[in-house]
């Protein structure tokens, strides 16, 4: 079984890049710096030693997530809290959701504080960390945008696309600025989301959705309309701090225009491809199933996101073939040939990305553990190092 997981995805060139790789993030936001820092500084200090850093980065992705899975099964087509629904989402889910978002948050702040407590940092560590967060822009969307519902006060599915596009955006400027200078400024909109969506979150657990249901004075536009400008203002704004950063830079990895900009190519066909099919879609699948599309077009972008880290950590140029986003392609041009399957051909090729994106992260990681020779779920390879030492 574990054959499956050995390919190799990384070049010899990855690699020798991985070994000379240097951790160089600056995060200075205020909220970061008096708030979610002291307080993780604080609390791993009760870590035991044995808690493995990664373990502690997928379990609180995979709390993410279980809030995610958990409402797809509420509240599959987002429509359980739309204006005079019979049967809105119950209550304490947003509970559930706001624990699960302030337990993930912690833990993804606290597994990097570990690994260096106990010794355990490197590379591989922070790939895993980043490449599961590229992942998790779907479920930190989606989830915020069902307390609205459809209809009257809530946005089109088409627009809560380019909403989740531009939290992509903010994602992937961040890294793409690191693919360019070498260091990682860390967004600001980052934490201050976090904590926001918890905010939101138990608000609406304790006064309801309704709430969140009103037009904004004169009543041309609704509150989740102005929700929706806050999320591209973000955007903008992350935008526009790379680009200053990049342009104050003292030295630049890539000094041409085509070279920097190369990682922006797949990324550009991806978000340009989604909001054609799901404008023009023969069958208003973007309506009908907007959580498989919403959660397929982000399985290509984490796997898209995962290549550029790779790239910028192994110093090493940045991909612009990616199969996942191939199969994507061919998706939206099988469903435009066929569109009485087009349901099915977008069902399928979620099965099969989300197939591929897996395959993908698991051997990369792999490789990357024989070849620093650690573990990446275990820390019993640092007792046998100071065995041998």
């Amino acid at each position: 079984m574990t054959k499956i997981f050995d390919y190799e995805y990384l070049t010899t060139r990855q690699l020798k890049g991985f070994d000379s790789y240097k951790y160089n993030c600056i995060d200075n936001s205020p909220l970061s710096v008096y708030v979610s820092h002291p307080f993780w500084n604080w609390l791993v200090q009760f870590y035991p030693l044995t808690w493995v850093p990664n373990v502690i980065t997928l379990v609180g992705w995979a709390l993410v997530m279980f809030g995610f899975v958990l409402e797809s099964y509420l509240d599959y087509d987002i429509s359980r809290n739309s204006d005079g629904a019979l049967n809105p989402i119950p209550d304490w889910f947003w509970l559930v959701a706001a624990l699960c978002t302030f337990l993930g948050h912690t833990l993804d702040g606290t597994d990097g504080k570990q690994s260096r407590r106990i010794g355990a940092g490197g590379p591989t560590g922070e790939l895993f960390d980043h490449g599961l967060d590229s992942w998790s822009t779907v479920p930190f969307t989606i989830t915020i945008f069902s307390i609205f519902g459809r209809g009257h006060f809530s946005i089109s599915c088409l627009e809560l696309l380019c909403v989740l596009i531009s939290t992509q955006i903010v994602f992937f400027a961040t890294h793409w600025e690191k693919y360019n200078t070498g260091i990682m400024f860390l967004s600001w909109a980052y934490d201050l989301s976090q904590y926001g969506l918890v905010i939101v979150y138990l608000w609406t657990y304790f006064v309801g959705y309704k709430w969140f249901h009103f037009m904004l004075p004169g009543g041309f536009v609704n509150f989740a309309f102005a929700f929706q400008i806050g999320f591209y203002a973000c955007c903008a704004l992350s935008l526009v701090a790379s680009a200053y950063n990049i342009s104050v830079a003292e030295k630049l990895k890539h000094n041409t225009f085509l070279a920097a900009f190369r990682p922006a190519w797949p990324v550009l066909t991806l978000f340009g491809s989604s909001i054609f099919w799901g404008a023009y879609s023969p069958g208003n699948v973007l309506d009908i199933d907007p959580r498989c599309f919403f959660f397929c077009m982000g399985t290509v972008f984490s796997n898209v996101a995962c290549r550029l880290i790779i790239a910028q950590m192994s110093n090493s140029i940045a991909e612009i073939f990616n199969f996942a986003l191939t199969i994507y392609i061919f998706a939206i041009g099988l469903a435009f040939q066929f569109p009485n399957f087009e349901l099915s051909i977008l069902r399928i090729s979620t099965i099969l990305i989300t197939l591929i994106h897996v395959h993908y992260g698991v051997c990369v990681v792999r490789q990357l553990c024989r070849h620093f020779k650690i573990e990446a779920l275990s820390v019993s390879y640092l007792e046998k190092r100071k065995a041998k030492n």
